[in-house]
């Protein structure tokens, strides 16, 4: 599996929680992360959410990017090509600064 879903964009802690427990990853945009890019804030409440639901999240801060990356320690972890192709795409949409929109309803 080395394709790699268009990004969108999730706000709620717990449902980021949910998409690690799924297998997903997330590729956080510090501009993102509130009006002081409070890192260790949001970390912290992501790691609180997790372990309400029982995830270990791994994360990697990429501060040459302002990008940090998370995912389920207990899964496999995505290869590097996939975490390649999700940054690439993340920093695709910063470029042309364009809002990455929420979850596509299937």
């Amino acid at each position: 599996m080395n394709d790699v879903a268009e990004p969108y964009m999730v706000h709620d802690p717990r449902e980021m929680a949910g998409q690690l427990i799924n297998g997903n990853w997330i590729v956080a945009r510090w501009e993102h992360l509130g009006e002081d890019e409070d890192l260790d804030h949001w970390t912290a409440v992501l790691r609180s959410h997790c372990e309400e639901l029982d995830v270990d999240p791994y994360v990697i801060n990429i501060p040459r990017k302002s990008l940090t990356v998370v995912f389920n320690g207990a899964l496999p972890a995505p290869t590097f090509e996939q975490l390649e192709n999700s940054i690439a795409a993340i920093e695709y949409h910063r470029f042309l600064e364009r809002e990455i929109g929420p979850r596509p309803l299937n």
